[in-house]
C-alpha cells in the first residue's frame, strides 16, 4: 500500500476495485478505468484535501514489447500537481487498440488542450469532446500516421522524400 496521502481518499471515494497504485522512483501512479477518469480528475481538482489544481502534461505511451505485462498496449498519463499541499500524483488509464478514445480534460484543465492535441497526433488517441482537435505538429503527409507508435518505422514512411528541398536560391 502506498503512503501517498491522496491514495486513501481515492479508495474511499471510488473503491479499491477501481484503484491500482504503483510506486516507482518516488512517484505514485494510480491506474484507473477510463470510465471514471473525469470523475476522478474532478474529485482531485475540487476536493480541498487534494487540491490538484495543475495538470503539468498529458503523456501517451505505447507499451508494445514492454518488458513488464501491461493492461493494454496504450496508456495515457496525467501528472498532477497540488501546489498548496506540495504533492504530485500521476493518473493513468489504459486504452486497447480497438478503442483509442478517452474523454478530454479540457473542461477541468484548460491547459490540457495542446498536450491532448500532441498526444492525439503522435499516437492516434482521440480525446472525446476536445474543443479544437486540429493538428499542431505534423503536416498533412502524416494523416493517419502516428510517429511515436512503436510500429512506426524509424526512418518514416516516405514523408521526407515528399518535401521539396530548400536551397539558398529558392529561399
Amino acid at each position: 500500500m502506498s503512503d501517498h496521502p491522496t491514495v486513501p481518499l481515492l479508495i474511499e471515494k471510488f473503491g479499491q476495485q477501481h484503484i491500482d497504485v504503483r510506486e516507482f522512483n518516488g512517484n505514485t501512479t494510480v491506474v484507473i478505468p477510463k470510465s471514471i477518469l473525469v470523475d476522478v480528475i474532478t474529485f482531485l481538482y475540487n476536493d480541498p484535501a487534494c487540491g490538484y489544481k495543475q495538470l503539468t502534461d498529458v503523456w501517451g505511451v505505447d507499451y508494445l514489447d514492454y518488458p513488464e505485462e501491461q493492461n493494454a498496449r496504450f496508456g495515457v498519463l496525467y501528472p498532477l500537481l497540488s501546489i498548496d499541499k506540495n504533492r504530485r500524483i500521476i493518473i493513468k488509464v489504459f486504452l486497447s487498440e480497438d478503442d483509442l478514445t478517452v474523454p478530454t480534460l479540457n473542461g477541468i484543465y484548460k491547459g490540457s488542450e495542446w498536450s491532448e492535441r500532441e498526444t492525439a497526433e503522435m499516437y492516434g488517441i482521440t480525446f472525446e469532446g476536445h474543443p479544437d482537435p486540429r493538428r499542431i505538429l505534423l503536416c498533412d503527409l502524416f494523416e493517419g500516421k502516428y510517429p511515436l507508435r512503436k510500429t512506426y518505422p524509424l526512418k518514416g514512411q516516405g514523408e521526407r522524400e515528399s518535401f521539396t528541398p530548400i536551397t539558398t536560391e529558392s529561399a
